[in-house]
């Protein structure tokens, strides 16, 4: 064995160390967490500012100050945390309650098959 191809060798066996093993299955989970968080971020996000924005132009239409600012950006308060939940919950992707219980059946399959 040549003095190059022992040192190629070495080389690829520290490389194999020092390098963690590129797992695509561990990559898609991270990118789909990262989707979702940012969904939820967003969805949070937009939900309060549309409810103080039409609150403080409803205000200033029929003149109560904070009346509407206020209950509206409750309501989107409110609504952004629900859509949080639903978004991280996975039932944001279909309309319905017939989705929800399909969801159920499914999860009650994969129990009985674990």
């Amino acid at each position: 064995m040549s003095d190059i191809d022992d040192l190629d060798r070495k080389i690829k066996q520290y490389k194999e160390k020092k390098s963690p093993k590129y797992n695509p299955s561990s990559q898609d989970e991270e990118d789909d967490s990262m989707r979702v968080g940012m969904r939820a971020g967003a969805e949070l996000v937009t939900a309060i500012a549309a409810g103080a924005i039409i609150g403080y132009f409803l205000d200033k239409e029929f003149g109560t100050k904070p009346i509407f600012l206020l209950a509206l950006l409750v309501l989107g308060v409110i609504t952004g945390f629900v859509n949080v939940w639903r978004t991280t919950q996975g039932l944001g992707t279909s309309v319905g309650i017939g989705y929800t219980e399909k969801l159920k059946e499914q999860d009650k399959r994969k129990e009985k098959e674990e």
